[in-house]
C-alpha cells in the first residue's frame, strides 16, 4: 500500500513540485485522484488510470479520518492519501457529495 502525504509532492505555491521522472508521474496521478474523488458535481472528472498498470481506472473511498483511499481493481495497487484538502485539485466545495 502506498501511504502519501500529498504535501510532499507540492512546491511552496501548492503546485506539483517534481519536474520530471517517477516523482512527477506519481504526483500527477495523486492530483488526478484528488480531483476525481472530490468532484461532487456533474462536471465529469474522469477517474485516472492506475499509475502502476496504466490499464484500469482507479476506485476511491473517503475514509473517516478524511484520507482518500484509492485502489486499482486490475493490478490491486492501493494507497491512502492525506493532506489533500485545500490543494489545487480539491473540488469538494464545488457541489454536493457523492452518494
Amino acid at each position: 500500500m502506498y501511504i502519501t502525504d500529498i504535501g510532499h509532492f507540492l512546491d511552496a505555491k501548492g503546485a506539483i513540485g517534481p519536474q520530471k521522472g517517477p516523482a512527477r508521474v506519481m504526483a500527477e496521478f495523486h492530483a488526478g485522484v484528488i480531483a476525481y474523488a472530490t468532484d461532487f458535481s456533474d462536471t465529469g472528472v474522469i477517474a485516472p488510470n492506475c499509475f502502476k498498470c496504466k490499464k484500469s481506472a482507479v476506485e476511491f473511498a473517503l475514509a473517516l479520518d478524511d484520507a482518500i483511499y484509492w485502489s486499482c481493481p486490475r493490478c490491486k495497487a492501493e494507497g491512502r492519501m492525506s493532506n489533500w484538502r485545500g490543494t489545487l485539485w480539491d473540488l469538494s466545495d464545488s457541489g454536493d457529495q457523492h452518494s
